[in-house]
């Protein structure tokens, strides 16, 4: 699917217009020529949101597993924060 796209300053001067299409589909708003924002319906926000809710749901539930069978890990609080964090800015 390929997504609308508007520069920032035609999404400020047809703001209503924007929020029409919107509930079509998302739309790229881009800024200085490059993708900056991304505009969508609330419904669609939602949805969006409920996915990841899930998906972090299964990602800690996937990590309380070891916990749950005794295992213990030896890495200091730190060194997991900074593979969590490693992690989340790989992708």
């Amino acid at each position: 699917m390929k997504m609308s796209s508007v520069t920032a300053n035609t999404a400020k001067q047809n703001f209503g217009e924007l929020i029409e299409q919107a509930q079509k589909g998302p739309i790229s708003v881009t800024k200085h020529g490059r993708p900056s924002d991304v505009v969508t319906s609330a419904s669609e926000y939602r949805e969006l949101m409920g996915f990841k809710h899930a998906h972090l749901k299964a990602e800690v539930a996937a990590g309380l597993d070891p916990l749950d069978r005794g295992e213990i890990s030896t890495r200091s609080a730190q060194e997991i924060a900074a593979a969590v964090l490693e992690n989340n800015t790989a992708g």
